[in-house]
């Protein structure tokens, strides 16, 4: 099958590269591709495990998920209070792995690294402020 080349806005190499990691790129979405999508969706997998098992970007997924009112957008993160900064600096000065202060703090390990740098970013601040 040829690839599908109605892109007006991409460079050739651009678009060969897309279609090197997403193979399915810019090809029309068939019934079969749409069926794998809803089972993977009721799966719970995240949009880029979606993106890779269909070959596609993990945009045109979601795009395809809103289209068939599927998309379940993501909660917003619950803001960070001093009772939960004291808590995550106490830990990771014990010596907690990520994962575990992760696992504690009921976050995700990319938001508590995150915040742990933050942190060190205020106190530095304040340290050149005084």
């Amino acid at each position: 099958m040829t690839p599908n080349r109605n892109t007006f806005f991409l460079p050739q190499e651009k678009f060969e590269e897309l279609r090197q990691k997403y193979p399915h790129f810019n090809d029309p979405w068939s019934a079969e591709d749409v069926e794998l999508l809803k089972e993977l969706a009721a799966q719970g997998l995240s949009r880029a495990e979606m993106s890779a098992e269909l070959g596609r970007t993990q945009n045109s997924v979601k795009m395809k998920l809103v289209e068939l009112g599927l998309y379940v957008k993501k909660p917003q993160a619950r803001p960070w209070t001093e009772d939960d900064n004291k808590a995550v600096v106490e830990m990771y000065k014990a010596g907690m792995e990520l994962a575990d202060i992760a696992v504690e703090t009921g976050r995700s390990e990319r938001a508590v690294i995150a915040r742990l740098i933050k942190l060190y970013a205020d106190i530095f601040d304040k340290k050149e402020a005084v």
